[in-house]
C-alpha cells in the first residue's frame, strides 16, 4: 500500500510557533487534514480535504479551519515537506498459526519544493495490535526495545521530515535580531544588520512576485525601508559615495513596491470595510471590490517584471558586492572604525531628543503635518533600536520598546486613516467615471469615509495621552542611562 504525508505551515511558521503540526494524509480511500500538537496529539477533528490546503478560509467549515485562520490571518499555507510511504504488512503468528500481532514496514522517501532528489528517511516498523492479544504485543515491544535496543520512532515525522529536506522550524522571520558584540568596528556591525535585511528581502522576492499571499511584499518593503533608514540614519559610517548610490536605488525599489501594497492594504480592509456599514449598504461595495481587484492585477503584473528585471538583480549583486568585500569601496566614514557602541548610543539618543522636542510642539497644538513629521522621526528611532538592540540588555529595552511601539501606533493609525479616506475618494471619481450604474457605490464609499476620518478624529485626541506616556520620567531615565553615554559631545 503507498500513502502520503505532507507538512504545510505559513512562510513565517506561524503553526510551528504556536505548537501545531498541520499534516495532510493521502491513501487510495482519500485525503484527510490532520492538525496536532507537537507531542502528536491530535487537537481537532480531522478533516476531508480533496485539494492541497491553501488560503484557511477555502477548507471545510470545521473547528480545523477556525483554529487554523484565528493563526495564519492572511497568509497562505505553504508545503513544507512531503513524505511518500511505502507500506508492506506482515503478521506475527503464535504456536496455533493465528496472527497475534500485526507489522507494517514503512519505507520512507522524503522531499520538498526546495530539495531536486528526495531523501530517505529510516524505516519505521509500526506495531498494530490484534484483540485479544495485547500480552503479545506488549512482549514484542519490549523485546524490540531491550534485547534488541531498536530505538522507539517519534510520534510525529514532521521533525525528521523538516531537517531531511533542509529545513529548520522557525528558519525564517521579518523579526530583526542581529547579535553584535560591543568593541566592533562601527562599519563591520552596520554591514552585518545590512546583511540580515538583504537575506529578509531576497528570500521574500519570489512569493512577492508569484503574489502567494500579500506578506511577502509587505516583509519586501519593511526591509527596504530599513535598509534606507539604516543608510540614511547611521551617518559616516559606510563611504559617502556607496550611501548616496544605494539610497537612490533602494527609493527605486521602495517606488515601484509601493503601489501593489498599497491595493493589498484596501483588499485587506475590504471586509472590515463591509462590516462597517448596515447590512443594506454592505453590497454596494461590490464594484469598488471589482476595481480594487483589476487594480491589484495589472499592479501586480508589474510589479513581477520589476522584481525580476535587470535593475533589481544589478541592485542585488551590487550590494552583496559591498557588503561581502572585506572593505567597502570608497573613502571610509569618518566613524568606521569607532566602536558600534558609541555610534549606536549617539544616534539614538540624537533622535530620541528629535522625537521629545517635536512630539512635545504637536502635544500643544501641532497639525496633521507635524503629525506625520513626527511619525517618520519615531520610525527612525525604531528602527535605529532595532538595528542595534543586540547591544543592550533587553529587559531594560522592553518598556521603552513598548511606549514607543503604542505611539507609533496612534500615529500610524492617524496617517493611515487619512490615507485611506483620501484614496477611497479618488476610488469613487473613479468608479463614477467608468460605471453607468455607481450613485449606490459612491455613497457607500462616502459613508466610508465619513467612517475613516472619525476614527482618524478619535486618534487624534487619544494622543495626547499616548505621547504622555511615551514623555515619561521613567522612560527620559532609561533612555539617558542606555544611550547618552554613547554621544560623544554628551559626556
Amino acid at each position: 500500500m503507498h500513502l502520503s504525508l505532507a507538512f504545510f505551515d505559513s512562510f513565517d511558521w506561524r503553526l510551528h510557533a504556536a505548537g501545531l503540526r498541520l499534516l495532510q494524509v493521502a491513501t487510495p480511500q482519500g485525503k484527510v487534514l490532520r492538525l496536532k500538537n507537537a507531542a502528536g496529539a491530535e487537537t481537532v477533528d480531522a478533516v476531508e480535504i480533496s485539494a492541497d490546503p491553501g488560503w484557511p478560509a477555502d477548507l471545510p467549515d470545521s473547528d480545523l479551519r477556525r483554529k487554523v485562520a484565528d493563526l495564519l490571518e492572511m497568509r497562505v499555507l505553504l508545503p513544507v515537506a512531503r513524505v511518500d510511504c511505502e507500506v508492506t504488512g506482515l503478521g506475527v503468528l503464535n504456536e496455533d498459526a493465528k496472527t497475534v500481532v500485526r507489522l507494517q514496514m514503512l519505507r520512507l522517501n522524503c522531499d520538498s519544493p526546495e530539495v531536486r532528489e528526495p531523501r530517505t528517511l529510516w524505516p519505521r516498523l509500526r506495531l498494530v495490535a490484534v484483540k485479544g492479544y495485547e500480552d503479545d504485543l506488549a512482549a514484542l515491544a519490549a523485546r524490540l526495545a531491550d534485547e534488541w535496543e531498536w530505538p522507539r520512532a517519534p510520534d510525529c515525522l514532521f521533525d525528521e521530515a523538516v531537517a531531511a529536506v533542509g529545513r529548520e522550524p522557525g528558519d525564517y522571520s521579518s523579526k530583526l535580531e542581529v547579535p553584535l558584540k560591543p568593541g566592533t568596528m562601527a562599519v563591520d556591525a552596520l554591514r552585518k544588520v545590512m546583511r540580515n535585511l538583504l537575506d529578509t528581502l531576497e528570500r521574500n522576492i519570489a512569493g512577492a512576485r508569484a503574489d502567494l499571499d500579500s506578506e511577502f511584499l509587505h516583509d519586501l518593503r519593511v526591509a527596504t525601508r530599513r535598509t534606507r533608514s539604516a543608510l540614511t540614519q547611521v551617518k559616516h559610517v559606510l563611504p559617502d559615495d556607496v550611501v548616496s548610490d544605494f539610497r537612490q536605488r533602494f527609493a527605486w525599489l521602495g517606488q515601484v513596491t509601493g503601489p501593489t501594497r498599497d491595493l493589498d492594504v484596501f483588499l485587506l480592509e475590504l471586509p472590515r470595510y463591509r462590516a462597517s456599514l448596515p447590512v443594506a449598504m454592505a453590497n454596494d461595495l461590490d464594484i469598488l471590490a471589482v476595481h480594487l481587484r483589476a487594480a491589484q492585477r495589472v499592479a501586480q503584473q508589474k510589479l513581477k517584471r520589476e522584481l525580476g528585471s535587470v535593475q533589481m538583480r544589478t541592485l542585488l549583486d551590487d550590494w552583496h558586492a559591498v557588503l561581502d568585500a572585506d572593505e567597502p569601496p570608497g573613502e571610509p566614514g569618518w566613524f568606521a572604525d569607532l566602536p558600534v557602541e558609541r555610534v549606536a548610543g549617539r544616534r539614538i539618543w540624537r533622535m530620541y531628543r528629535k522625537v521629545l522636542k517635536d512630539g512635545r510642539a504637536v502635544f500643544s497644538g501641532g497639525h496633521a503635518e507635524d503629525m506625520h513629521a513626527l511619525r517618520k522621526d519615531c520610525k527612525k528611532l525604531r528602527y535605529l533600536i532595532e538595528f542595534f538592540r543586540g547591544l543592550y540588555p533587553q529587559p531594560a529595552l522592553k518598556g521603552i520598546i513598548r511606549a514607543l511601539k503604542d505611539l507609533l501606533d496612534n500615529l500610524g493609525e492617524f496617517q493611515d486613516l487619512e490615507v485611506q479616506a483620501d484614496t477611497l475618494r479618488g476610488f469613487a471619481r473613479e468608479i463614477a467615471d467608468q460605471e453607468s450604474d455607481s450613485l449606490s457605490t459612491v455613497l457607500a464609499i462616502g459613508a466610508l469615509v465619513a467612517d475613516l476620518l472619525r476614527r482618524q478624529q478619535a486618534a487624534h485626541e487619544r494622543f495626547a495621552g499616548c505621547f504622555s506616556a511615551f514623555d515619561t520620567p521613567d522612560n527620559r531615565a532609561q533612555y539617558k542611562a542606555l544611550f547618552k553615554s554613547g554621544d560623544p559631545q554628551q559626556g
